[in-house]
This record gives C-alpha cells, structure tokens and sequence, in this order.
C-alpha cells in the first residue's frame, strides 16, 4: 500500500535525493568556471507534501543544476523535526511551516541549544483542500464543533507547529479553543497518523496532500473541515528557513538556490501538470494520487504583511505565552533584493 510506502521510517533511505548537476551559464566566463567547479552541495529538509511543489519542481526540472548546485531533499515529519538538523549542520535549509520556526527564534534556543534561524524565501500559501482534518466514514463526529464540544482526539504531526493555528483558528470559529481537544502527536508524524485513524486510536486527523488524497483513495477517509477558510485563507503555509551564520556566510550559494526556486515556484503556481510530474517522481506517489491532489499556490515573493498573518495568529491562538505581543516576522527575514514586499 502506498500509504506504507510513504511512511519515513521506509522511505528515508530512498527518498534523500541527490538532484542536479553542473551546468554553464550565460557568459563564457561564468559558464567555464561553473563547468569546471564542482558542485555545491546543498541539503534541505522536506516534508514529502505538495506545499514544497516549487521545490520538487525546480529538482525535477534542472534548475538547482543550471545553477551549479548538486540539491539532496531529506524526508522529515514536520518542521520542527528540521530545526536540530540546521543546528548540527545535517541540513543546510529546511522547507517547513513557519511556526516552528518563529518559536525557536523568539526563545533564541531549542532542545537546549542555541537556535538563531533567517526565512530565505517564501514556499506556500494554502488553497482549497490542500491542508484539512480527516474523520472516517460513519465517525459520530460530523462538525468542528463536535470536536471541541466532546474533548476530540485530534491527530497532529509534530508539536508547536502550524497545525496548532489551523486548529486554533477553525474551533475558535466553532465557540471553543485547543484546549478543548486532545492532541494526539506520534512520533512517526503524518504516515503513522494514516494508521491510527482507521484503528479508532484517533478520532480525526490533519492531512496535507497528497496524504489526504490517500486517506480518502486508500482508506475511505472524508473531509472534516478545510482549513483554507476565515482566518486562514491564503495563509502562509511554508517557507525555506536556514541557520543564521550558514546563510550568511554562504551568500552566493544562497542566491544560486534562489535563482532555482524561483523558477520552480513561477512553474509550479502556472503549470500543474509540473507539480504532478515531479511529485510522483520525488514522492513516490501515483499518478492516479497526483491528478486528484489539491496543490498550494507557490509565491514568488515574500510579502510582509502577509508573513505577519503567522506570528499575530499564534499569538491570537496562544502558542506564544508570555508574550505581550505578537513577533514581528520582519526579525526573521533574510533581505533579497526583488524577493521582499512590504
């Protein structure tokens, strides 16, 4: 079954990816230094989910190569499961929401080490069924509200993250909060939350696609609630978050990968027929899954006012206690000339 498959304690191995190559550039000059230097190597952290679709498109696509970077995408279950990798240097970028991020930041630590972290670029924005909570048919919870009203076992993938705020936000809208739920959190994050819904272990669970176009082919699982409504319309899902110093002191390499990105962002928020082909080559998911998939939109910028939706909801939603305000997202941000609005 797929959804075995997709589980990353038996993916791992196979889906770190090693992509690109070298290739020359315009001038003759750069382009015979880049033909005859080696590739830099640059290892980013991925949830297998289409919210990273320009990602996958830019490695399926040869644009990391056309920039002379050799581009190894490692599995992880969330974003916060990225965070000791850039602290240990295994991970050079994470693509992971924002939210775990931003609270490593502001507490300037995490799993007791120093934690200092730069957003590079944008990675997604919701759209309509690509992040939603799950119930199995004939479940007795039909509403957000029954979730809340009867202390629901909610699934989420891994702790302190942007399913908090998506929670957050739909049962605030229904009359209650996250504390009138039980979040359920399995080490193994999403593919183990695909086996724990059909055992009665959870009552409902969030899913990103393509997970949850799998749920629904493999396991008869129906949409609860979309999270891509009120609140969290548009939201800012994703974005491409590297270690302060390593970005800093790796300037050029960091432009290369965003000269890529940006055309796997622009290919992929035009042309789904891109994203569906490079997702069943980099996920492993079938053709089948990936025509029938809600896919993210992939912004080419990253706009301020709209980043500044993340941290004022986690303050809203109570993720940032003790604070007396919302973070200001702008601390975080790695200036890019023409890749910042605001």
């Amino acid at each position: 079954m797929l959804v075995n498959r997709l589980a990353y304690s038996g993916i791992a191995a196979a889906a770190i990816l090693a992509i690109g190559g070298l290739a020359g550039c315009s001038s003759g000059a750069t382009a015979a230094a880049s033909a005859s230097a080696r590739p830099t190597v640059v290892t980013v952290d991925s949830v297998p989910a289409s919210e990273e679709g320009g990602l996958y498109v830019a490695a399926y696509e040869g644009f990391f190569a056309q920039q002379g970077l050799t581009v190894k995408i490692k599995p992880i279950t969330g974003g916060e499961a990225g965070i000791p990798d850039l602290q240990s240097g295994r991970a050079d970028l994470v693509a992971g929401n924002y939210v775990s991020f931003i609270l490593a930041q502001m507490a300037g630590r995490f799993d007791g080490k120093p934690a200092s972290l730069r957003i590079i670029a944008a990675g997604s924005e919701l759209q309509p069924g690509s992040e939603a909570l799950y119930v199995m048919p004939g479940s007795r919870f039909k509403t957000v509200a029954s979730l809340g009203k009867d202390h629901a076992r909610v699934g989420l993938n891994t702790p302190n993250d942007v399913g908090d705020v998506m929670v957050g936000a739909l049962l605030e809208d229904a009359g209650y909060t996250l504390k009138d739920i039980r979040q359920v959190i399995p080490a193994g994050g999403f593919p183990a939350l695909l086996k724990m819904l059909p055992a009665g272990q959870v009552d409902a669970i969030w899913l990103p696609e393509p997970l949850g176009t799998i749920a629904e082919q493999q396991l008869g699982a129906v949409p609860l609630a979309d999270f891509d409504q009120g609140s969290m319309q548009n939201f800012p899902f994703t974005g491409y978050i590297g270690a302060t110093q390593w970005v800093r002191t790796h300037a050029g390499t960091v432009a290369a990968f965003l000269r890529a990105l940006a055309e796997g962002q622009e290919l992929a928020d035009t042309d789904r027929a891109a994203v569906e082909s490079a997702m069943e080559k980099y996920t492993g998911i079938t053709p089948l899954v990936a025509a029938n998939m809600s896919i993210d939109s992939y912004p080419l910028t990253m706009d301020l006012p709209e980043l500044q939706r993340v941290p004022d909801s986690m303050f809203q939603y109570g993720l940032t206690p003790g604070a007396k305000s919302a973070y200001q997202i702008i601390n975080m941000v790695q200036p890019e000339p023409g890749l910042i609005r605001g």
